[in-house]
């Protein structure tokens, strides 16, 4: 998309999503146009499904400006329920699902019928989607640990080609449950940060956005933290300020960050909250950035 074309478009779409900052965010798609995002969604938005519609709204105004989005999901609330349904035990060690042979399977059926729900979304706009689950082996992941976890993994390589061969109105859908490193892997329950993570890291992308249902790091006193760099985060860990479910999370952002992302954010899911946060100078959720980066006018 020429320089002149993206203006235009981003000039029109801006106004029909009420951006004020407008020479702000054309500034910002002016230094993303034909940059790669990675967006992983959960939390909030695969909870309240009626803010899908928001959140594809916003994957095609990016499309139409030049900047694709590789969208990657999980979906652990769907799969409580219907673990519940069929009465499977919902259990967790250290975080992770305990993952039997028959929740791997209920799980791939599950986190499919959310890839379509997104996939139908996004061709209500007349764009096209991928849906890359673990039959596509895009991301293949080792066992954890198969006495206390079962079916349950870490990414390990992605076939980037994949990605890199779609069509340029296309846009990807990754599921969390992934294929093994092994051929005689079933599969694996993958946690869907790492997947997002490692996908960001191999294509080398310009972001990578976690999208979940907290607002970001916070302070001692609650109050949210904008822009974090790599030392900064590490004395937060170091001082019990950044803890719990939250660790893994920002460990994500800084093993991507060290592996070539440009930038990485953590933000809740919320009407147009990923655009807000990328497009705007203020942002709405936690930016995580290298050592020594200066902050510019578009970053």
């Amino acid at each position: 998309m020429s320089n002149l074309v993206s203006i235009k478009t981003a000039r029109k779409l801006l106004k029909e999503h009420n951006l004020s900052e407008l020479r702000a965010a054309i500034n910002y798609i002016n230094a993303f146009s034909g940059k790669r995002f990675v967006l992983k969604i959960g939390g909030s938005v695969l909870n309240d499904l009626s803010l899908l519609p928001f959140l594809v709204n916003d994957l095609i105004f990016l499309k139409k400006v030049g900047i694709s989005v590789v969208l990657v999901h999980g979906g652990s609330r769907q799969l409580n329920l219907a673990m519940t349904e069929k009465k499977f035990q919902v259990q967790s060690i250290r975080g992770l699902r305990v993952t039997s042979a028959d929740v791997l399977e209920l799980a791939a059926i599950v986190f499919f019928e959310i890839s379509h729900e997104i996939k139908n979304e996004i061709e209500k706009h007349g764009y096209h989607s991928q849906i890359f689950g673990r039959e596509t082996g895009l991301v293949k992941s080792a066992q954890i640990d198969i006495s206390e976890l079962g079916f349950v993994g870490v990414p390990r390589t992605v076939e980037v080609s994949l990605l890199n061969n779609l069509a340029d109105n296309v846009i990807p859908i990754v599921s969390s449950v992934t294929a093994g490193t092994k051929p005689s892997d079933i599969g694996f329950n993958v946690n869907a940060d790492d997947v997002a993570g490692i996908i960001a890291s191999k294509i080398k992308a310009e972001k990578l956005i976690l999208m979940t249902d907290v607002d970001g790091v916070l302070d001692e006193n609650g109050t949210l933290l904008s822009s974090l760099t790599v030392s900064q985060v590490e004395e937060l860990i170091e001082k019990k300020v950044i803890h719990g479910g939250m660790i893994p999370k920002v460990a994500t952002c800084l093993n991507a960050l060290k592996a070539g992302v440009q930038k990485c954010h953590i933000v809740k899911g919320s009407t147009h909250s990923f655009i807000e946060e990328i497009l705007t100078d203020e942002g709405v959720g936690t930016e995580f950035v290298k050592d020594g980066f200066a902050k510019k006018a578009v970053n």
